[in-house]
């Protein structure tokens, strides 16, 4: 049923200049509320596609409010679906890594704009679903209470208390929200890391590891990988010195952008079976090392021998 007031945009042009406008915004948003930017791709799209079809939508006054509403309730829901759900996954749960060998393209821009760092994502799954949205909207996209409340079907009350939450769990590490890795810093960690899997000297990498450091591991239950967080310097270097001594680090090693940052993508045989990715403290000291193997987490990495 067509809204009292809105204002008529009957065109297929215009709707063209919506997508051409919002898309990659609206799939920025839906990947930091669910983490998959492959299934963000795919839900922005039915977005578009149900307001192509459907009748009584051809009039729109807010146009980004619509937009944000209907992706922040898909992403909602499909963190219910079980290839997205975190109770049934196998081991930590890590981010889909998001690919670009480009340093100036717009989705590297977005991504460094719309604060997605891989560090970011990381923070983010800490929280429940709706802390994670409230803390995404308000944060993110500076959004008042009021518009979060009437996007959510929420209370102003139960918004601010939704936030306070969040903020309480996110507070311990305040400058890993606050902007991604410095790109030196992150180019010299994977300077070093790639000495080390060459050689198996892993001496000056540990110089530049924190004692506290922890290494993530996220096969999905798919590929071999640690189940739970490796904790402390001596245990990671450790780790990386069992997997090499195996051969598992063997193969080509490529420094490429991903989530905005330098981070490493491994190739084997012509195939991706790796990304490591980087955090770092103000000191430029390695606090944390994510390592990603599940396959369905790196479809979108680039193909061997990219520059």
């Amino acid at each position: 049923m067509r809204k009292e007031g809105w204002l008529h945009m009957p065109t297929t042009t215009n709707l063209t200049q919506l997508y051409q406008e919002y898309r990659h915004a609206m799939t920025a948003l839906s990947y930091r509320l669910i983490g998959s930017w492959s299934e963000a791709e795919d839900l922005v799209q039915d977005v578009f596609a149900e307001l192509q079809q459907n009748e009584q939508l051809d009039d729109i006054r807010q146009p980004k409010s619509y937009l944000m509403r209907a992706v922040v309730n898909r992403s909602l829901n499909a963190l219910k679906s079980p290839r997205l759900s975190r109770e049934t996954y196998t081991g930590p749960w890590l981010p889909e890594p998001v690919f670009d060998p480009g340093l100036e393209t717009q989705l590297d821009r977005v991504l460094r704009e719309e604060q997605v760092s891989y560090a970011f994502m990381v923070l983010l799954e800490r929280l429940t679903p709706e802390e994670r949205t409230v803390f995404v909207l308000r944060e993110s996209f500076a959004m008042e209470y009021e518009e979060i409340a009437d996007l959510l079907g929420k209370s102003v009350v139960a918004c601010r208390k939704l936030l306070s939450r969040a903020r309480q769990k996110v507070k311990s590490e305040p400058a890993m929200a606050a902007a991604p890795a410095n790109d030196q810093m992150a180019e010299t960690w994977s300077r070093e890391f790639l000495k080390a899997a060459k050689t198996g000297d892993f001496g000056p990498l540990l110089e530049l590891i924190r004692e506290d450091a922890v290494l993530i591991s996220d096969g999905g239950g798919k590929v071999r990988a640690a189940i739970n967080p490796i904790l402390s310097r001596a245990r990671v270097i450790a780790f990386w010195q069992g997997i090499q001594a195996k051969g598992t680090l063997q193969g080509d090693w490529v420094p490429t952008r991903i989530n905005g940052e330098t981070g490493l993508v491994h190739y084997r045989d012509g195939k991706v079976v790796h990304i490591i990715m980087f955090e770092g403290d103000a000191q430029g000291r390695i606090r944390r090392f994510y390592l990603v193997s599940n396959p369905d987490k790196l479809i979108g990495a680039p193909p061997p021998g990219h520059k």
